[in-house]
């Protein structure tokens, strides 16, 4: 029989050599995030000295009060959630269209998906070059095929603020469509035959059986999806930088890309510091407002059962 002390002093050193294992990686994780969140909390509530680089002086909030109170924050605020949440609900809304279709035999599906993939291995700089390419004024793709199809083809699309931001949206859900069908399609996988071959014996067509079957079943899986895509929407900066570089007349620059007007254009370290830490908190209550619906949709479906 197994001496209970010594079962006891067995799991305590045990423990203490997954630690020690545990260690080297933990130290790394803190280095890596640990440290520039303090770093940007210290910058974000003092005045940096740009030629020694070092805290000049204490400034408190006075920081974060310049941004919100400046007449370009309100705008650049709306146009950043605008911007997450056209690339979420359009890439969702796509991916869910894409995922259906080639969860269908036929043809050339193995083609389809691996066609479906490249955008996802395409490098997001080459991914801006080759769009701004797309959508150039006088030798644009896009431009032709519409004076193929008896238009104009002379529109501007770069040149308008407007349509530079929507090109930006294009751009970006064409880059993270991938990414969501491949987890939409998986949760479709994960489906019963049983439950849809049940839905067409009660005489459902294929539409209804994706709207009253097939959406309620992966909405679950939809929702991490959701706060992945908005998150990386909040963090674009590379197809930005090449596209429109915030431009023009700042009708593309969302929070994320103002960190780097503010921190590497006009060295203000502390209102770039300041900015991140609220686009930060405008995330945090994104994701948290994503998490209630899911939790309001998962009471939902527990009263309907």
């Amino acid at each position: 029989m197994t001496n209970p002390r010594l079962y006891i002093l067995g799991l305590k050193k045990e423990k203490r050599l997954a630690w020690l294992f545990v260690l080297p990686t933990l130290t790394l994780v803190v280095s890596v995030y640990a440290y520039p969140i303090l770093t940007t909390l210290v910058y974000s509530v003092t005045k940096i000295d740009i030629a020694t680089y070092t805290i000049r002086e204490f400034v408190g909030l006075r920081n974060f009060q310049y941004i919100v109170l400046n007449e370009f924050f309100s705008p650049t605020l709306i146009r950043t959630i605008y911007f997450g949440m056209m690339v979420v609900v359009m890439t969702i809304l796509l991916a869910i269209g894409v995922s259906l279709l080639i969860n269908i035999n036929f043809k050339g599906n193995k083609i389809l998906k691996i066609i479906i993939l490249l955008p996802w291995a395409v490098p997001p700089v080459v991914s801006g070059v080759m769009w701004s390419q797309m959508f150039q004024y006088e030798f644009g793709f896009i431009n032709k095929i519409i004076k193929m199809f008896g238009g104009q083809g002379d529109t501007i699309w770069l040149g308008s603020p407007k349509l530079a931001l929507h090109v930006l949206i294009i751009t970006e859900i064409w880059r993270w469509l991938p990414f969501a069908t491949l987890f939409i399609f998986a949760a479709l996988q994960t489906i019963p035959r049983s439950i849809i071959e049940a839905a067409a014996i009660d005489g459902a067509g294929y539409f209804k059986t994706v709207r009253g079957v097939i959406l309620p079943i992966i909405a679950p899986g939809i929702i991490p999806v959701a706060i992945f895509l908005f998150v990386s929407a909040m963090k674009a900066f590379d197809t930005i930088f090449v596209l429109t570089a915030g431009g023009p007349r700042s009708g593309t620059t969302t929070l994320n890309y103002l960190v780097y007007l503010q921190g590497f254009q006009q060295f203000k370290f502390g209102r770039a510091a300041a900015t991140a830490y609220i686009l930060t908190f405008v995330i945090l209550v994104v994701i948290f407002t994503m998490y209630l619906m899911n939790r309001l949709m998962s009471q939902r479906r527990s009263i309907n059962a």
